[in-house]
């Protein structure tokens, strides 16, 4: 049998309900046997999270504990270089060749996907579910040519073929932003967009405070 799965890559610095609710969104609208949230080790578009990759998964874990189609992938944790999409998904699909990979991205994400690395061998790797998020746009950068090119209707268009569709999703919008978390966590107040098992873990380890 194949298994459709969703990945979900980011820093997860800290996870959050955006985070949550996009992986659910998915869950219930794309058929996929389960969605995992994968936290890169050494981002290399951004600086290297304050927070060790150990503790941004145990987060993970936590924030996906009482959803059974959620879970944490741990691939790209322990290796000494930055974590390219590309790379990570030739190791999934070498390690899982009966399964088929959706990688989920944010429109802002594919807006200047053509700059990410091999982006042509990542579309020959997976299909790409793309999330709304607020202030982007399917008419902005790069969108408009990829769907031109890759773009299909629906979810049973795209698993027609085993890669290389993209699919825009119509998910409720929730503008959250992992900065403003870390800023309210420093002035200690307490986020509503946090579950409670991952603030009692960041309260237990004294997160966020510097």
């Amino acid at each position: 049998m194949i298994k459709h799965i969703g990945i979900l890559g980011g820093t997860f610095d800290p996870v959050h309900q955006g985070h949550i609710s996009c992986a659910d969104f998915v869950i219930k609208h794309c058929n996929l046997h389960e969605v995992r949230l994968m936290p890169c080790h050494i981002p290399p578009h951004r600086a290297t999270p304050g927070v060790s990759s150990d503790m941004r998964a145990k987060m993970v874990m936590l924030a996906t504990e009482n959803h059974p189609k959620l879970s944490v992938e741990l691939i790209e944790l322990h290796q000494d270089t930055p974590s390219y999409t590309f790379d990570t998904l030739q190791k999934l699909t070498h390690l899982e060749p009966n399964s088929r990979f959706y990688f989920i991205i944010g429109m802002d994400s594919l807006c200047y996907f053509t700059r990410w690395k091999n982006w042509q061998g990542i579309l020959e790797l997976a299909h790409i579910l793309v999330c709304q998020r607020p202030n982007y746009s399917e008419q902005s950068g790069d969108a408009p040519a990829l769907l031109a090119k890759y773009g299909v209707s629906d979810i049973a268009a795209l698993q027609e073929k085993a890669t290389g569709g993209i699919l825009l999703l119509d998910n409720p919008l929730r503008d959250i932003s992992a900065t403003e978390i870390r800023k309210q966590l420093q002035q200690k107040d307490l986020p509503q967009t946090l579950s409670v098992k991952v603030l009692n873990y960041i309260k237990l380890h004294q997160l966020y405070q510097d």
